[in-house]
């Protein structure tokens, strides 16, 4: 009991040095985006993400065929990095599996003008689209932010 006692004051001495430090640390990443907000943030992925089947990146004009689709969507920057070079972008590969939409699974408010959200990128064959299955699902991350009056991805990455 007297070891107990001694660990439990040598916990609390090194969480109390620990916040009275001064050293910067990061906001907790804890609550969620406000009920409009989150049906901002979901709308647009859900779109963006149906909007994936119509970029084939193997296209010659995929370059064109990413600006046109993804505008809405996504920031000038990912936007330009996309159309630079295809082979990071998302969209459709082959004609068959292809994307067919996001399934968001968490949002998280790292700000208030900034959100992540995780999802599976679903991909369907002619065989899924009556059934509503998916051929496969990959795991996916994407930064929301708020900005000048938008929410707008400003970054999205397959997460395998």
């Amino acid at each position: 009991m007297k070891h107990a006692g001694r660990l439990a004051i040598t916990c609390l001495a090194v969480a109390l040095l620990s916040a009275c430090s001064g050293e910067p640390t990061a906001p907790a990443a804890t609550s969620t985006p406000d009920p409009g907000e989150e049906a901002a943030i979901r709308g647009l992925v859900e779109q963006f993400g149906r909007s994936l089947v119509r970029v084939a990146l193997l296209a010659p004009d995929a370059a064109k065929q990413v600006a046109e689709q993804y505008e809405p969507y996504v920031s000038p920057a990912l936007l330009e990095a996309w159309a630079g070079d295809v082979s990071t972008a998302p969209g459709r590969v082959v004609s068959s599996p292809w994307p067919d939409r996001i399934e968001i699974r968490t949002l998280t408010r790292e700000r208030s003008d900034r959100t992540v959200v995780t999802g599976l990128l679903v991909e369907v064959t002619s065989a899924e689209v009556a059934s509503l299955g998916a051929a496969a699902k990959i795991p996916v991350r994407a930064v929301v932010q708020f900005s000048e009056g938008r929410w707008i991805i400003t970054e999205y990455a397959e997460t395998h």
